[in-house]
């Protein structure tokens, strides 16, 4: 069995993978690539990727030179032949949460002082915050300082709710970005990451010559594992996998190959470069289910917060019904759909917490939701990358539309969903998909397509444990949504209608499309259950409420 203990889950610096000889994915040809160039970067990536040991990476590097980087790309290749500098590393997201009893620009004197005080740089405690920062780095000699700022934008993210600590926080940033770009002549390289762009912090303003790296294909695997870095780093922990699952299950139902396209499945399907050469696995995910695949593919973005970052929590919490309105979170609710965007839309920048101009679906990028699936030049085609991410979105959709978090959701339907179908008991099974549909805002529902009922049902099932995905092809149509389990493969015919009088024509109607076009014949050795679904959408009068329910729902 490998040593669990060499995975580096939460380890973050680069001097904790050499010390304690944990699993190091090398990616130092292209941290040398990057820190030969003078100018300042941006990089752009959701939670949980890697940028903080990156940012680890390039630190050691540049303070201590190759001592602790033998045996990797940079040294075999003898990629790296530069001097060592004073580092000023700083990470924001260590006071992005607010404290009673100190405000935020203390704090932000504090971690500039602990910053400097680890480069051996000294801070005059009697001048404001920015005036010892310049005043510090005033008196380095040209290009002898190097700047690391990880997660730049984490301070205002946390705040975007609060108006007017936003702005004291967005002011406080412009200016002690404003002095980097008065003093970048000291600086021999400046690296910054972030998940969003916020333009008033002067980052992308003041620095005229501020290279973002985030859709640059050159460096599109610089953070997660790709296919092959999963199975050359990592292959006697999937090897372990295939037999801890199998004994689990009591059967030999994985091999290595199958357990690869499981977690391609689960994990896989990211993509940030403009040309979509480059595809990588979350990091904490794989880590995660290498360590535990006993327990299967586990949503762990989901399950340790990562799928909730406060950049799209906040975001939500401040603008819904504002500048996102329920009846757009119900198209949202289609977990398949790929839309067609471009750089510019994907990483618009932000001016105030108020932005107008700031798309929703822009968050959903940089949030890590959506990922680029395909690329049309000049156009990218972004979707929702994989299972995980689908159970998370889910849950975020469902909780803005229902008031109900996923835990609850659950608690309410699955032993009964589950019993229902299980049991054949259709008439249980539409109970139960009323109930669903009564668990949504009247303005939610009111405002229903035909195909959101549909889509309504896929997000449920997903969240109650099934694998679900809509209109799948066969040779002879597409059926509205399947979902599967174990055992069984789910083919369900939707049909919604105005009027009450035509269920049981529209449910023969379903019937005899299902036989028609074959959807129960699948090439898998589940059991295939075709349903006929019929919903009846009837918008009544001005003295009426309308209905919305489930009238129907009948094997085939």
């Amino acid at each position: 069995m490998p040593d669990l203990t060499k995975l580096p889950l939460s380890i973050t610096s680069f001097s904790d993978f050499a010390a304690n000889s944990l699993i190091y994915v090398d990616k130092t040809d292209l941290v040398a690539k990057l820190a030969c160039f003078r100018n300042p970067f941006f990089l752009s990536r959701p939670r949980r990727f890697g940028k903080s040991t990156l940012v680890s990476t390039f630190h050691e590097l540049f303070s201590n030179g190759l001592d602790k980087f033998q045996g990797l790309k940079i040294v075999a290749d003898n990629l790296w032949n530069d001097k060592t500098y004073n580092v000023i590393h700083i990470d924001f997201s260590q006071i992005k949460e607010n404290t009673e009893n100190r405000p935020f620009e203390a704090k932000f004197y504090l971690l500039l002082q602990s910053a400097f005080k680890a480069a051996d740089l000294t801070t005059e405690e009697n001048k404001d915050v920015i005036a010892a920062f310049a005043a510090t780095i005033g008196k380095a000699d040209n290009g002898t300082l190097v700047l690391l700022i990880d997660e730049y934008d984490a301070p205002l993210t946390a705040v975007m709710g609060d108006k007017k600590e936003f702005e004291a926080r967005r002011a406080l940033f412009s200016e002690f970005f404003s002095t980097i770009k008065a003093y970048s002549g000291k600086f021999r390289f400046i690296f910054i990451t972030g998940v969003t762009r916020y333009s008033n912090t002067s980052i992308f303003s003041a620095f005229n010559n501020i290279e973002d790296i985030s859709f640059n294909p050159t460096y599109g695997a610089l953070v997660g594992y790709t296919q092959e870095e999963l199975e050359y780093y990592f292959k006697d922990y999937l090897e372990n996998a295939v037999m801890e699952l199998n004994e689990d299950l009591g059967e030999e139902k994985y091999t290595y190959g199958s357990l690869i396209e499981a977690l391609k499945l689960n994990y896989d399907g990211y993509s940030f470069d403009r040309r979509c050469r480059h595809h990588v696995y979350n990091p904490w995910s794989i880590l995660n289910f290498l360590k535990n695949p006993q327990e299967g593919f586990q949503a762990y973005w989901l399950d340790t917060g990562g799928a909730k970052p406060s950049l799209l929590v906040n975001y939500l919490n401040t603008f819904i019904d504002k500048k996102v309105k329920k009846t757009e979170l119900v198209d949202y609710l289609n977990l398949e759909f790929v839309k067609r965007a471009d750089t510019v839309a994907l990483s618009p920048t932000i001016t105030s917490i108020e932005d107008e101009a700031f798309p929703f679906f822009a968050i959903l990028y940089q949030a890590g939701y959506f990922t680029i699936k395909d690329t049309d030049a000049p156009d990218l085609m972004v979707g929702i990358p994989n299972l995980e991410v689908k159970k998370a979105f889910a849950e975020i959709v469902l909780e803005k539309l229902t008031g109900k978090n996923g835990i609850e959701l659950r608690d309410s339907y699955k032993q009964a969903v589950k019993s229902a179908l299980n049991n054949k008991d259709y008439k249980a099974l539409k109970e139960e998909f009323n109930k669903i549909l009564n668990e949504f805002s009247y303005e939610s529902v009111i405002s229903f397509k035909e195909y959101a009922f549909r889509d309504v049902y896929k997000v449920i099932l997903q969240l109650l444990g099934y694998n679900t995905y809509t209109e799948y092809q066969t040779a002879l149509g597409r059926s509205d949504l399947c979902f599967e389990d174990d055992e069984h493969l789910y083919i369900c015919e939707f049909k919604v209608i105005s009027s009450n009088d035509n269920v049981q024509k529209m449910l023969e109607e379903a019937k005899a499309q299902i036989r028609e076009k074959r959807y129960g014949l699948r090439l898998t050795d589940k059991e295939v259950i075709s349903l006929a679904v019929v919903i009846v959408n009837d918008n009544k009068d001005r003295m009426h409420q309308p209905m919305r329910e489930v009238a129907a729902i009948a094997e085939v």
